[in-house]
């Protein structure tokens, strides 16, 4: 459930709170002398976890939020459009590795 949870969410952290481990524990099952083929599926699913992550932020950089203001007197502004800040983020991050695409096995 731990590599499931990994490709769905990207990060080890919240992909070992996901299913009520520490980061501590996940970190060394990877660890273990007879985890070889564990720790290689590890990699194919943060690499694909963080693939959507980067689609994702790559989506909301593009279509934008919206974001509400309140304003004095009690007006409320609403702007819709690009995060250009987000853009920046994501175009100072680095590409998702080439593998990415590739889906975990459940294990």
């Amino acid at each position: 459930m731990f590599l499931v949870a990994l490709a769905a969410l990207g990060t080890v952290d919240s992909a070992a709170q996901a299913v009520g481990m520490s980061r501590i524990s996940a970190y060394n099952l990877k660890k273990r002398a007879d985890a070889g083929s564990f720790a290689a599926e590890w990699d194919r699913a943060l690499g694909f976890g963080r693939g959507m992550m980067f689609d994702y932020a790559m989506e909301r950089a593009i279509y934008g939020v919206t974001t509400i203001k309140m304003r004095l007197c009690g007006v409320f502004e609403v702007q819709t459009g690009p995060d250009t800040k987000h853009i920046m983020r994501v175009l100072r991050s680095p590409p998702p590795r080439s593998h990415a695409k590739a889906r975990p096995r459940a294990s």
